[in-house]
């Protein structure tokens, strides 16, 4: 079922969404988070405090769309990749208890994982995601949605699919490297069975939830059919317009991403990490010591300048993504300020809107969303009217470029959506782009791609090899390159 959410995009650029000295931050960050939600980029929850006070807490746009429920700051959301920093708690409790160590081997703890690689894994390696075990979501050669069809519909018997997708070839040596990996947090979770004797939801429960009163969380994975009464529904945005999510077996997502929570207890779950009798300090420090990519065990690391003085502040935070379902939690532990950001629409820039609620913390002007330009020419490609749409576009690039937001990525997905069903008009928008980003590689192999689709050929191959002098390590860039020519 598809809901028509209609933006007056023109009668935006006349809105006063400029920020006062007088305004109260809590009006600022409003403020901030109504013009996201103006452009039907933000819908969801959010929550700021400091020290546990609560400067701000809200919720933007509607739970559910067909009964027209709104958002709110109790309102439940699948928190997805969040998960991640609650299986890393629960693992360094149990080292904590003396029954697991960071250098224990994956296949010390699950015996009947292949010894040959499994001897070389360590739980350390397993949490920072520097495991070389592949992610079972990266199937070579099938698409997201090819993947969900091949673990079915049923709740999975979770040792049998480890069996079957988790014990595959190293991709690289332990320790040597950072990839990402899925895998090596549903590894995680049946450590935690094992070692626990309970069910990796008992485990979080018993050693996360009840503790800290966490009474709106819980693990969805062996619940994918419940009902959960204060829960949001997922929806993806093409645009200006939200559709239903392809299906998603949860059961698949268990230690890595099944979790569901609020901001209100997202809250407590932060208060709990600068409590010195809830963890150990071995225990913090090994989480929040930066390893490869500035991940530490289960989290994001970083440094970044912030506020009007630009001064460096430290960051742990770590996003969520699983299509409807966008989240962040993000701390500042040197001034212990916390943003919790869950979205029920699809992809969000939550890196700006986090961006922007620190600015207003540390009493810099914030950056407001403009109207998204892809949102204007997705109503022309909606009435088949791209060319003169795009040519609109070159004039408000030229004489208004400060009052649209032309962000390449909006640009490039609204490209592959018309590549579904309208090939030529891709081309027309992904040719915009490279006119008005012609430095990025990105922009090039879109717009390769789109004229390999519509029957380019030749041009295909001009745009290619641009993208790949510009960014030698585009691999597929460069296949695409050897199918164009017959290599």
């Amino acid at each position: 079922m598809k809901i028509r959410i209609i933006l007056a995009l023109l009668s935006l650029l006349c809105v006063d969404f400029s920020l006062t000295a007088s305004e109260t931050k809590q009006e600022q960050i409003q403020k901030l988070i109504e013009s996201y939600q103006n452009q039907g980029t933000f819908n969801g929850s959010v929550l700021v405090a400091q020290k546990g006070d609560v400067i701000y807490s809200g919720g933007a746009g509607l739970a559910n769309l067909e009964w027209n429920v709104k958002n709110t700051a109790n309102t439940k959301f699948y928190i997805a990749s969040i998960t991640k920093t609650f299986t890393s708690v629960t693992v360094m409790k149990l080292i904590d208890q003396g029954k697991l160590t960071l250098d224990t081997k994956l296949s010390d703890v699950l015996k009947w994982y292949r010894t040959d690689t499994g001897n070389k894994v360590t739980i350390r390696h397993l949490l920072n995601h520097t495991s070389g075990i592949a992610n079972y979501l990266n199937m070579k050669g099938k698409s997201i949605s090819q993947v969900a069809d091949d673990f079915g519909t049923a709740p999975i018997d979770k040792l049998a699919f480890a069996g079957k997708y988790c014990q595959g070839d190293l991709e690289f040596e332990p320790g040597t490297q950072w990839e990402y990996s899925n895998t090596a947090y549903l590894l995680l979770g049946l450590i935690i069975e094992q070692v626990s004797g309970k069910s990796y939801e008992n485990a979080v429960a018993d050693f996360i939830f009840k503790p800290l009163g966490m009474t709106n969380s819980g693990d969805v994975q062996a619940h994918q059919y419940d009902v959960f009464q204060g829960m949001a529904t997922g929806y993806m945005r093409n645009f200006t317009d939200f559709v239903h999510p392809p299906y998603w077996n949860m059961s698949t997502s268990y230690a890595q991403g099944s979790i569901y929570s609020n901001v209100y207890d997202l809250l407590k779950f932060d208060q709990a990490l600068y409590d010195p009798n809830f963890l150990s300090k071995a225990s913090y420090d090994a989480m929040f010591t930066p390893n490869l990519n500035n991940y530490g065990c289960g989290w994001e690391l970083r440094e970044s300048p912030i506020g009007k003085d630009k001064a460096v502040k430290q960051i742990r935070t770590h996003e969520g993504f699983l299509f409807a379902w966008h989240t962040r939690f993000y701390q500042i532990p040197d001034d212990q300020y916390l943003i919790v950001i869950l979205c029920n629409g699809g992809s969000t820039p939550l890196e700006n809107i986090c961006s922007g609620i620190t600015d207003v913390l540390y009493d810099r002007q914030p950056v407001l969303m403009k109207p998204l330009i892809a949102n204007f020419i997705y109503g022309a490609f909606k009435s088949k009217s791209v060319k003169s749409a795009l040519e609109q576009c070159h004039q408000y690039f030229s004489k208004e470029k400060d009052k649209w937001d032309f962000s390449e990525f909006e640009l490039n997905h609204l490209g592959y959506y018309a590549l579904q069903s309208d090939p030529e008009s891709s081309v027309m928008i992904f040719g915009f782009v490279t006119e008005i980003y012609p430095e990025s590689w990105n922009a090039w192999d879109s717009y390769g791609e789109a004229l390999a689709v519509a029957g380019n050929k030749a041009e295909a191959i001009q745009a290619y090899e641009k993208s790949v002098k510009m960014n030698p390590e585009n691999k597929a860039g460069f296949e695409m390159l050897k199918k164009l020519k017959g290599e």
